[in-house]
């Protein structure tokens, strides 16, 4: 339903009202005598269809990788759908089933082993299983250019582990940008499609020659079964879960597109169709509520005190009852004024909160993209203008450094992406290629708190670039040096800035007493209006409460721009994953800007 349908319901329900309400109150005599003389003293039809079992749901389609910004509200159905998945996702094991043994080296047999200890699924692995496990691998062999896996495809009997090479990674045609779309060894590819008897995701190509390691769908499903424990379940919904979220700032499931505020076009015609984003889609139910307590009200007025006047007409001022809600009226002429006044100041208050979450945030991104200039003008080059071999790992590092900053800062602010701060989703970066080994190694050993993952990652930017200024990667000046400390510890103050305006937005206090406000000058509606607008009050009411609960509404979704609360189901505050695609974009833009310069360059004597 959009706005245009909200409104057209609301004129006709205006327009019926008082022939609904004459027609209610004319049957009402008769009700008794109809329900004995059809149903006598049984149940109502009602009741006996409420004590009939209800309708199973069938269920839904089996999850895909796949995140949309409109599928927010749906969390109970996909919650469902992933349970019903995980309850077929393994095939029994074969009766007999013997593993196969494939020859290998003993530098082959140590790095499978290293890998699977890292991954999630095999982690907790006994010694001899791991063995077994390390043993079916089976060596293979993919010249360039080779579609190893293609996206869609229903037969997933196996999985891999690289040794060697690198892979691509293409999701509808499209390849993702680096690191997330270049799987280098170690990286573990096809395993969730096995697990959860999926198709395949993505399309997956050999972009050098590559040297990997092979395991069957038997083989991993008996491993699997063999591995089995009551917390089996969850564990696979938390690795879901880590996936969704790793696909979310990683540009899998929307690729390339979205926005981090939804945009609008100034038509009036397009804002009125738009329903789901709105807060329109969370203040009409208490619209609904409030209109049916008005109805109620002048039902009850007409009912027991036998008004004269028509429906539609003016109450009468000298029936008692009127004459009790005049005083009403006037005491909440009074609240409207202090409600409106309030409760704007209150909403000004929260955009403020909600505007200076956004410059923060993109003062942390235009930060990055600052010292990525800063390297890429001032990085070693030859003769030719092009980056030394030196100066290209220095961009690429640093790169590295600021998704892997990017991705852990904001998982840790916000509660959508925390579950890649766990041992599991930190271990699901290292298998889908995110990270190296030794990085790996570092980020699981800190403990929470201050010795946070995105803090040792802001620590290696700043300690690579005074390497690289002794080794004269970068002018040795103070000049470069004094730009880059600044850009880097003003990224830290941003970052601490976020937490501080989180936990200073609003007192309890404050926000109760703008709640109960609101609440009362509502409540108290159906009654004040009734005795100046008669039966026109309850489209009022509904306007009314459509617009103050509405502002209210509005303001707590403002306070809450990270949607940490998770108070609105659909999307309607800012969408971190967008900033965090965007900020890994940007992270090696101007490296690739300045790869090659349309004149000579000179540089100092590296030497």
């Amino acid at each position: 339903m959009n706005a245009l349908q909200y409104v057209a319901v609301s004129i006709f329900f205006v327009i019926a009202s008082p022939f609904l309400l004459e027609t209610s109150q004319a049957l009402v005599p008769h009700r008794q005598e109809l329900l004995h003389s059809r149903y006598g003293h049984s149940t109502s039809p009602v009741r006996q269809r409420l004590n009939n079992p209800a309708v199973l749901r069938s269920s839904s389609d089996p999850l895909r990788h796949e995140i949309t910004n409109e599928n927010e509200g749906e969390s109970e159905d996909a919650s469902h759908s992933v349970n019903v998945e995980m309850n077929r996702g393994i095939d029994e094991d074969p009766i007999d089933f013997e593993p196969p043994i494939f020859p290998k080296s003993r530098q082959e047999t140590k790095f499978l082993s290293a890998t699977l200890k890292t991954n999630v699924l095999f982690e907790e692995a006994p010694s001899k299983t791991l063995k077994q496990m390390v043993d079916a691998f089976e060596k293979v062999e993919y010249p360039i250019g080779t579609t190893i896996m293609e996206q869609g495809d229903t037969d997933a009997d196996f999985m891999l582990v690289l040794g060697s090479g690198e892979c691509s990674i293409c999701i509808d045609g499209q390849q993702l940008k680096a690191p997330y779309g270049t799987m280098t060894k170690g990286s573990m590819i096809g395993e969730l499609g096995l697990l959860y008897d999926s198709e395949r995701a993505a399309t997956v190509m050999a972009k050098t020659n590559v040297t990997a390691f092979r395991l069957n769908k038997d083989a991993f499903s008996h491993f699997m079964n063999s591995l089995q424990t009551k917390e089996e379940k969850d564990i696979k919904k938390e690795l879901r879960d880590i996936d969704l979220a790793i696909d979310g700032i990683s540009g899998t499931s929307t690729k390339y597109g979205g926005d981090i505020i939804r945009q609008f076009k100034p038509s009036p015609f397009w804002l009125w169709r738009r329903w789901s984003g709105t807060v329109l889609q969370h203040a009409w139910k208490a619209a609904a509520l409030n209109m049916i307590l008005s109805a109620s009200v002048i039902a009850l007025v007409r009912h027991h005190f036998k008004p004269t006047w028509a429906i539609g007409m003016i109450p009468d001022s000298n029936l008692p009852i009127i004459q009790k809600f005049l005083g009403l009226s006037k005491l909440w002429h009074y609240l409207m004024n202090i409600t409106t006044f309030i409760l704007t100041f209150f909403l000004s208050q929260a955009y403020g909160i909600w505007r200076e979450m956004y410059r923060i945030m993109r003062s942390m991104q235009g930060k990055f993209s600052d010292i990525g200039l800063l390297l890429a003008s001032t990085v070693e080059r030859d003769h030719h203008g092009q980056y030394t071999k030196e100066g290209e790992s220095l961009l690429n590092d640093v790169a590295d450094y600021s998704r892997m900053y990017h991705a852990f800062a904001w998982a840790r602010a916000t509660n959508k992406f925390k579950i890649i701060l766990s041992k599991r989703g930190i271990s699901r970066m290292l298998s889908r290629g995110l990270m190296t080994g030794s990085q790996y190694d570092i980020i699981s050993s800190l403990n929470d708190g201050a010795n946070g993952p995105q803090n040792a990652c802001l620590t290696w930017i700043m300690i690579r670039c005074l390497n690289a200024m002794k080794a004269r990667t970068l002018p040795n000046d103070h000049a470069v040096r004094d730009v880059l400390f600044e850009k880097v510890l003003l990224m830290r103050s941003c970052y601490a800035q976020i937490g501080d305006l989180i936990a200073g937005r609003i007192p309890l206090a404050y926000c109760h007493f703008v709640q109960v406000l609101v609440d009362s000058f509502l409540f108290l509606a159906p009654f004040a209006l009734y005795v100046e607008l008669g039966i026109w009050s309850i489209p009022a009411v509904g306007l009314l409460t459509l617009f103050y609960s509405g502002l209210l509404d509005l303001a707590k979704i403002l306070l809450d721009p990270l949607d940490n609360d998770g108070y609105y189901k659909s999307r309607v505050n800012m969408d971190i994953g967008v900033l965090i695609r965007e900020s890994n974009a940007s992270s090696s833009q101007f490296k690739y800007s300045a790869e090659k310069l349309p004149f000579s360059t000179i540089f100092w004597d590296t030497r």
